[in-house]
């Protein structure tokens, strides 16, 4: 019986070092809060400009997703705020609505998958001749307003108003192909959301 008792106890004083020294990496490794909600920091950083503590939560963000295997996607901050500013100046107005707000940041993105326009969202926004100067040439000063960054971190989400990726052009006239839908404002007027002039490029 002693020998018996005498092998569970160096059994034991054996393998608990070993577990520590096996789990204490791990925690350590962990500096991501599961009670925090990194996207709603990473739009109040968005509508800050703060690109620091906007690249370190997106970091965070994602690091818990993968850890927890939550069914999110991933959303760059860059683009987040990129989107933003690109929303504001086109469709920043307060009475605006949400529907409106994301259909002009639907086409940009519309324009990221496209065959006919740059491959990533900051060359989209920057191509010549395309968006407002005031933003597409740098436009670091454009604060976006929270019901701006809502459409953007909405759009970059998942979500679409739209639903059609012929359709790429936004303005105040008619272009492409055809009109897809035409946004009427007292004050501002008509915004025309057009299908391209090459719809075949579009057709599964």
């Amino acid at each position: 019986m002693n020998r018996w008792f005498l092998l569970i106890v160096l059994f034991l004083l054996f393998l608990s070092p070993t577990a520590r020294a096996e789990e204490a990496p791990l925690s350590a490794a962990v500096d991501w809060d599961a009670e925090t909600d990194y996207m709603a920091e990473m739009m109040s950083a968005a509508a800050r400009l703060d690109r620091a503590a906007g690249g370190e939560l997106e970091r965070l963000r994602g690091e818990k997703i993968a850890a927890l295997e939550l069914p999110y996607l991933p959303v760059r901050f860059d683009e987040l705020l990129t989107l933003s500013r690109l929303i504001q100046g086109e469709a920043g107005s307060a009475w605006l609505d949400q529907d409106w707000k994301m259909a002009v940041g639907e086409v940009a993105l519309n324009r990221v998958a496209s065959p006919e326009f740059p491959n990533t969202l900051e060359e989209v926004v920057r191509q010549p001749g395309q968006y407002s100067p005031s933003y597409a040439a740098g436009g670091y000063g454009l604060r976006p307003s929270a019901e701006s960054v809502l459409a953007a971190q909405r759009l970059l989400s998942g979500e679409r108003v739209l639903c059609d990726g012929a359709v790429v052009f936004q303005s105040n006239f008619r272009q492409g192909s055809g009109v897809f839908t035409e946004l009427r404002d007292p004050l501002l007027g008509s915004t025309y959301l057009c299908y391209s002039a090459r719809p075949e490029l579009y057709r599964q």
